[in-house]
């Protein structure tokens, strides 16, 4: 397999799966960081599908280079749904992960909003699949340099470990 960077892309393969349950009051972020530090993963692809009581989600304008964020609350009695969760987290020259996720979630039967998952509270559960890039990771960092250099990120709604 070619690694390395090409025109704005980097290529990899894969190497081990992971299956993740982050169980209630679990926050996605941290439980990401936690298992990629744990097993010595530089850079993953992530999709997910759960639930959560509180999540906070972002739209950014490029135009202002500011983010919008808005949080969400779950009814009595019920959850917001994590229709879909996808994403990736690479780790950054500083020692830190920077996981970029993105969801789609259901408030009610007829309210959904998706945009950048800043954070979570995961209630009943939020189950992850986790990919790991291996090969290729200087040309990756080197894509994905704007997270720590803080370039087109300002203003980003963003908890630490977490970035647009």
């Amino acid at each position: 397999m070619t690694r390395g960077f090409e025109g704005g892309k980097s290529i990899h393969t894969t190497g081990r799966t992971f299956f993740l349950k982050v169980p209630a009051e679990g926050r996605p972020h941290t439980a990401i960081e936690e298992l990629l530090s744990s097993q010595g993963v530089k850079a993953a692809v992530i999709q997910g599908i759960g639930g959560f009581r509180w999540a906070r989600l972002a739209v950014f304008s490029p135009i202002e280079n500011k983010y919008y964020p808005k949080d969400f609350e779950a009814k009595a009695g019920r959850v917001i749904e994590a229709a879909s969760l996808t994403g990736n987290s690479i780790l950054g020259p500083d020692g830190r992960y920077y996981t970029h996720l993105h969801a789609v979630i259901a408030v009610d039967a007829d309210s959904v909003a998706a945009g950048h998952l800043v954070d979570a509270i995961v209630d009943p559960f939020l189950e992850l699949v986790i990919i790991e890039l291996v090969d290729g990771y200087e040309a990756l960092a080197g894509l994905l340099s704007h997270r720590w250099m803080g370039l087109g990120s300002q203003g980003s709604p963003s908890s630490s470990g977490s970035s647009p």
